[in-house]
């Protein structure tokens, strides 16, 4: 009897590992692959030239990993970046709603002091 409950527990066991592995496995379905987008990709979609996207990549605004291939004489960085690297720059880029919107308050004219009609 003794023996039976031994086996008993260790079903019990072997089978909490199982599910504990089944839970592990549905949570990286689940998860989005990353993404990984050219700049070409990104130009695209930010409707923007792709010079002004290497731009941004240079000047740090927007992340991007480099690909160091060679390419004759010296080499030729192509980069890519990731989906959630986009996200983030466009973040940071929306403008607060407390900010005044286009349009918001109308634009005084000016008028002249003296017009003249006659000329």
């Amino acid at each position: 009897m003794l023996d039976s409950e031994l086996q008993g527990t260790e079903v019990v066991r072997l089978l909490g590992q199982i599910e504990e592995h089944l839970a592990a496995l549905r949570t990286e379905r689940m998860r989005p692959p990353e993404v990984w987008l050219t700049v070409e990709e990104v130009a695209q979609e930010l409707k923007l030239s792709r010079d002004t996207v290497e731009r941004l990549i240079g000047s740090a605004d927007l992340r991007a990993a480099s690909i160091e291939t060679p390419r004759g004489q010296g080499q030729k960085s192509r980069y890519r970046v990731r989906r959630e690297w986009l996200d983030e720059f466009m973040q940071s880029k929306t403008q607060p709603e407390t900010r005044r919107s286009i349009g918001a308050s109308p634009r005084k004219r000016r008028i002249r002091a003296d017009p003249d009609f006659i000329g």
